[in-house]
């Protein structure tokens, strides 16, 4: 239970959705949805994990399907491959398909090695010895999945079921030798990992779709000036910029247009100006700001609080007066003819009336005057007694204290009023300096003149309240903050006096980078939207992102690969030292330098070599094809889908001793699966034939011929003569035997004679073949002279009876054959079917009987 308990130990420790998944993977609950995931994971969805427990975890069972090949037909543009040509395969057994070198042979090898698992494609050609046709090469593969039969055009789709089959030839050892290879056997709840995999890679497959249609929408950001700040913020623009940083770098100050206008005249009026110039335009500017601010100050100082208190406390004052005077004089004239006198119109009619007696009517005199002769100033009639007297009281009335008191409270109201009329808020000087400073500093000069609008509109609300009426007096306005006026004159004398050749040409730069700084926050002020608009698409973006790393495969690989070590590799590489045992290989073993995407590769590698060196290096070509059959054959051994194997001349270089262990390990697979051979190997037909016939295995012999008009590739389902054992050459006489007695009745002399010499020489070669197969081959190992010790008792069974019928038969054979002028002398008569057919029975017979002698006593 370790293997299961290190699982599920290890998922707990996975992220919640992978968890999940591996619940779901294990247990064969319903198909993990990588879009649905994907689109989970960018939009922060919380997974609940699901506890993975050692009984969710698959058992060791077959995994996978069994893949069997039926036939390749309907083959077009392969090669030189005749068009609409069907190779058939056997489902059960060994199937052998035999061709001649430049039969077409290899062309079906090729089809099949584009749709099978192979460790080397290749690219199938079509007849590079004709026109280039407009059709790409394909073929119609018929296979067997698990009993069910299907169909794939191959070139149309690759078909994932037939990666099932496994494919070897000589690039695909070499390959095996040279490359790092993924170790095929695995414990069967090791798949889990496989499929995690597999699904993170496909969960990623989405989320790198999603970061490309996030890329199609990109918003291109508004060009600024480089270097401004401007320019900084919208390069560093991220997931992370907030509304805030966004509110400060799009805002802009009131009058910005106006204000970058001011600039632009100011950048050109410097660039065509030089440094003395400026100096002197410096010093006019910093006299300038210095009367404005000395003016500013006057005015807070001629409008302040204090003076509002002074006039309001002076207002008071005589208005407490005047309501005394008032009292005073209601109390001493209410017996008057009229009422009002001390009033404000009585007193300024008095007034009037006082400055016309003193001035015009009596100068030199004090007024009132009442002399005998003296007139009423008003009516101009003489005054009477009555008259008199009352003039004279009045005239006591206006030089008592109190009214005295009114009128002295009241100019003192009226001087202050004068003191503000005679204020000049808005005076010429300052307009001027104003204007001045509108040109090198726009907003200082707007915040200049609202500092004096509102002193103008405290001055009238001041003189305004005088006059009577409820006014509300507007407070005094706040100078520019920081004695603002003050460090602009000290900056501007400073600027004055070190304006320099350098020092003018830095200020150009800093007038054309303040410019250049309120273009760039006009224009992101202008494109707001956009800006937003590409902060929501950057933490989508973020979002997509940090989803995608959690599809990373390493430490699934790491874990599975740690895994496969721990409980496969001593499994995997004890087969692979039995198949390189069988192969005559030594000093070779398996080595595992690491994982990728799950799964432990695998190297072969030198057993306790001394010195470092490329194994390809050291073998000899013979052994380095063994080695390569030993890999492929220990695969197979550890595909428990029983699927089948296809293998393109496997043995060339091997010498015959390793060909009869490549024939009978084949064969012994063939037990159970369906085991597919190309060769042009005639040896190498027979040992597989003899194998099988040894292991009880099914044979099928198919062939791959070109026909003598050149066209190849034209399949057929018997071995041609000369691939053909015994007993097929024994079938075959009897089949074209049987041909002759049907048809011989209509054909002339030199026809019989024609066709019996072919059967003849047939038959001769025949008896070669039993000889060598049945006799000498069972005693002395073929391709090695090694004599059979065993098999020498095979000698004692043949009797005299056995080599008569053989040589006579054979010599009558001879005499049948044209491969020999015959003698005038004899009349060489060609046989009767019946004798043919009699010879056929001797032969057949005999070879019945000898080929049992090595299996007696």
């Amino acid at each position: 239970m370790a293997l299961q308990n290190e699982i599920v130990a290890w998922a707990s420790t996975r992220l919640a959705w992978q968890q999940q998944a591996l619940y779901q993977l294990a247990t064969g609950g319903p198909e993990p949805d990588p879009a649905s995931i994907a689109r989970g994971l960018a939009e922060g969805k919380e997974y609940t994990p699901q506890t993975l427990a050692e009984a969710d975890l698959p058992g060791e069972t077959s995994s996978g399907v069994c893949v069997r090949l039926l036939s390749v037909s309907l083959v077009k543009c392969v090669n030189a491959i005749r068009n609409g040509e069907c190779l058939t395969f056997s489902p059960a057994g060994i199937t052998v398909v035999y061709g001649d070198n430049a039969s077409g042979k290899s062309g079906y090898a090729r089809i099949l090695k584009q749709v099978v698992r192979a460790r080397v494609r290749e690219d199938v050609l079509p007849d590079v010895f004709q026109d280039q046709s407009p059709d790409c090469p394909s073929a119609l593969i018929t296979y067997d999945v698990s009993g069910a039969e299907q169909r794939s055009i191959w070139s149309q789709t690759q078909n994932p079921g037939l990666r099932g089959v496994g494919f070897y030839d000589d690039a695909c050892g070499a390959a095996y030798i040279t490359r790092e290879t993924a170790v095929t056997y695995r414990p069967s709840m090791l798949v889990v990992f496989d499929r995690l995999i597999d699904l993170c890679d496909a969960v990623r497959s989405h989320l790198d779709d999603m970061l490309a249609d996030n890329d199609r929408v990109k918003i291109m950001l508004p060009t600024v000036p480089e270097g401004t700040g401007t320019s900084t913020f919208l390069n560093k623009l991220s997931a992370a910029t907030t509304m805030a940083e966004i509110d400060v770098a799009c805002a802009i100050p009131e009058g910005i247009d106006a204000t970058i206008k001011t600039l632009a005249d100011e950048e050109v009026r410097l660039r065509a100006t030089d440094p003395l110039r400026e100096r002197v335009r410096l010093m006019g500017l910093g006299e300038k700001i210095a009367l404005l601010d000395d003016h500013l100050a006057t005015l807070q100082t001629a409008l302040s609080d204090d003076v509002d208190r002074q006039l309001a406390a002076a207002q008071a004052l005589a208005a407490d007066h005047r309501a005394a005077a008032t009292i005073a004089s209601s109390a001493s004239f209410r017996g008057e003819p009229l009422s009002g006198v001390g009033s404000t119109m009585w007193r300024a009619m008095w007034e009037a009336a006082r400055r016309y007696a003193e001035a015009e009517a009596y100068p030199g005199r004090e007024f009132p005057g009442t002399g005998a002769n003296d007139r009423c100033v008003l009516c101009q009639q003489k005054l009477s007694d009555e008259a008199n007297d009352r003039l004279y009281r009045f005239h006591r009335f206006m030089r008592d204290d109190t009214e005295r008191q009114a009128i002295e409270s009241q100019r003192r109201v009226e001087e202050i009023v004068e003191r503000l009329a005679r204020i000049d808020v808005e005076a010429a000087n300052v307009v001027v300096a104003l204007a001045t400073l509108e040109g090198s500093d726009p907003d200082l000069t707007l915040r200049c003149r609202a500092v004096l609008s509102a002193f103008v509109s405290r001055k009238d609300a001041l003189v305004q309240r005088t006059r009577g009426g409820q006014v509300v007096i507007p407070a005094v306005p706040h100078l520019p903050s920081g004695d603002l006026l003050t460090a602009r004159v000290d900056a501007t004398e400073r600027a004055a006096a070190l304006t320099g050749q350098r020092d003018f040409a830095a200020s150009v730069s800093e007038v054309a980078g303040k410019r250049a700084e309120l273009e760039a926050q006009r224009t992101a002020n202008a494109a707001r939207h956009a800006i937003e608009g590409e902060v929501r698409r950057l933490s989508a973006r973020a979002k997509i992102e940090a989803a995608r790393k959690q599809t990373d495969t390493k430490i699934i690989t790491r874990k599975s690969t740690d895994l496969s070590s721990d409980f496969v590799t001593d499994v995997v590489r004890d087969q692979f030292t039995r198949e390189s045992h069988d192969l005559k290989l030594h000093r070779v073993t398996l080595a595992y330098p690491g994982g990728k995407k799950g799964q432990l590769m695998q190297k072969p590698s030198l057993l306790a070599a001394k010195q470092a060196a490329e194994i390809a290096s050291v073998l000899s070509e013979g052994e380095q094809t063994a080695l390569g059959l030993a890999g492929f054959l220990t695969e197979t051994h550890f595909d428990n889908t029983k699927s089948a194997i296809v293998l393109d001349d496997p043995v060339t270089s091997l010498d015959h001793v390793r060909r009869d262990s490549v024939a009978r390990r084949l064969c012994a697979f063939a037990r159970d699966r369906q085991v597919i051979v190309f060769t042009h190997d005639l040896t190498f037909v027979g040992d597989l034939r003899k194998a099988a016939e040894e292991a009880n295995v099914e044979f099928t012999p198919r062939a791959v011929e070109r026909q003598p008009d050149g066209t190849v590739g034209v399949c057929r389902d018997q071995y041609p003569w000369k691939a053909k054992d015994s007993k097929e050459r024994l079938a075959h006489l009897r089949v074209d035997l049987q041909r002759i007695e049907r048809e011989c009745s209509g054909w002339d002399e030199a026809t019989y004679e024609r066709e019996v010499a072919d059967w003849a020489g047939k038959l001769s070669e025949t008896w070669e073949r039993l000889i060598n197969l049945e006799v000498v081959s069972k005693v002395v190992e073929r391709g090695t002279f090694e004599v059979r010790p065993r098999m020498f008792r095979a000698l004692v069974y043949i009797s005299e009876k056995d080599n008569n019928e053989f040589q006579q038969s054979y010599g009558r054979c001879t005499t049948w054959l044209r491969r020999h002028d015959k003698s005038p002398d004899r009349n060489c008569v060609a046989p009767s079917t019946s004798e043919m057919r009699e010879e056929w029975e001797l032969v057949h017979s005999w070879w019945d009987r000898v080929r049992r002698y090595g299996n007696d006593g």
